[in-house]
C-alpha cells in the first residue's frame, strides 16, 4: 500500500509533512496541488502561533516494503 506524502513548509519556513494512508494512487498533480492550496489557505494546523502547513511544496507517493529476515512469534 502506498502513503501519499504532502510536503509543506511551515510559516516559519521549516519543512512539514503530513502523510496520508489508503490513498487514491490515480490523483494528478493539478489536483494534489489543488487540494495541498486547500489545506494551506483553510489555516486549521497552527502550534504555538506557527502555522505547520503554510506553502505547498511537493507531493509524492512512498511505499514500503518489509522484508522479514526471521521472526520468533
Amino acid at each position: 500500500m502506498k502513503e501519499l506524502n504532502l510536503e509543506f513548509k511551515t510559516s516559519v519556513n521549516k519543512n512539514k509533512t503530513l502523510r496520508l494512508r489508503q490513498v487514491n494512487e490515480s490523483l494528478t498533480p493539478e489536483v494534489v496541488k489543488a487540494a495541498m492550496i486547500k489545506i494551506a489557505d483553510a489555516n486549521l494546523f497552527e502550534k504555538d502561533d506557527i502555522q505547520l502547513y503554510k506553502t505547498p511544496v511537493a507531493a509524492k507517493y512512498v511505499e514500503r516494503i518489509e522484508t522479514p529476515i526471521f521472526s520468533d512469534k
